[in-house]
């Protein structure tokens, strides 16, 4: 299933996959960027969406986090590990 939540900007789409993603490691945000070798002030600029996230960003944090390319630009979870899905799903329904 694709992203239920997406607006159509790929911006503000990948922006709220990231915080949500993030919410559901429970990690905090400088934690979450810098542990993936990004800086906080340029991890901080793709979460809140003033900036798009880069290419080789998102391949770090899919390398540190074992995230896929699919769900943080497209919105599809299904190559996500379950635990990881199931933890999304959940912070989904607390932010609603």
């Amino acid at each position: 299933m694709i992203d239920p939540d997406d607006s159509g900007d790929l911006k503000v789409d990948v922006a709220r996959r990231l915080a949500l993603t993030r919410s559901a490691m429970g990690v905090d945000q400088q934690d979450f960027g810098t542990e993936a070798g990004l800086s906080q002030p340029q991890y901080n600029q793709f979460e809140t969406g003033k900036r798009r996230l880069t290419l080789d960003a998102a391949l770090a944090l899919c390398m540190h986090y074992n995230l896929t390319l699919d769900w943080l630009y497209r919105g599809d979870p299904s190559g996500l590990p379950y635990r990881l899905a199931e933890a999304i799903k959940q912070a989904r329904k607390k932010s609603v």
